[in-house]
């Protein structure tokens, strides 16, 4: 009987989808740091149609606008004011940022921060018609996640908060 054959590149390959496997299966929050944020209590909600407007006209580097978007099918999305749906929001350290949020659609909508099912920051409710704005802190580097508490299935992205 001859030596086995044993082809390296499968081999590779079967190692590394195992890798990957077993990586996939942690929970997530062994690979990522723990992050701590804070919530300022000052929040204020208004009608829709005025900070549509006033949130276009005052954009600075820390303010984040999230808009509520209801698609043809009945889903929900959220909408930066790029218009990109469910963006990754890219923060820095220690800096405070106004999360203002509009929603036009006939639905309420409420957005969370947090890791690992724990939640870090948000927004509270906002009515259909209303909108609102907290102040969240990104306190150290590290992923964090955000969706909305009503369509969380639909309305999810990721924070990455780092220096670079």
């Amino acid at each position: 009987m001859g030596k086995p054959f044993i082809d390296k590149k499968l081999l590779v390959s079967c190692v590394i989808i195992s890798m990957l496997l077993i990586i996939t299966s942690y929970p997530s929050n062994l690979f990522t740091k723990s992050i701590f944020a804070s919530k300022s209590t000052s929040e204020k909600t208004t009608d829709s149609s005025s900070a549509s407007e006033s949130a276009a006209d005052n954009q600075d580097s820390n303010s984040i606008v999230m808009n509520a978007l209801e698609l043809t099918n009945g889903t929900y999305r959220w909408e930066n004011a790029s218009h990109g749906i469910n963006p990754t929001l890219h923060l820095v350290p220690g800096t405070d940022y106004n999360i203002k949020i509009d929603n036009p659609t006939d639905s309420k909508h409420e957005l969370i921060v947090g890791t690992n099912g724990t939640e870090i920051a948000g927004s509270k409710s906002v009515k259909a018609g209303k909108n609102t704005e907290f102040i969240f802190n990104a306190n150290s580097s590290g992923i964090l996640e955000y969706h909305c508490e009503y369509h969380p299935d639909t309305m999810k992205g990721i924070i990455e908060i780092s220096s670079q």
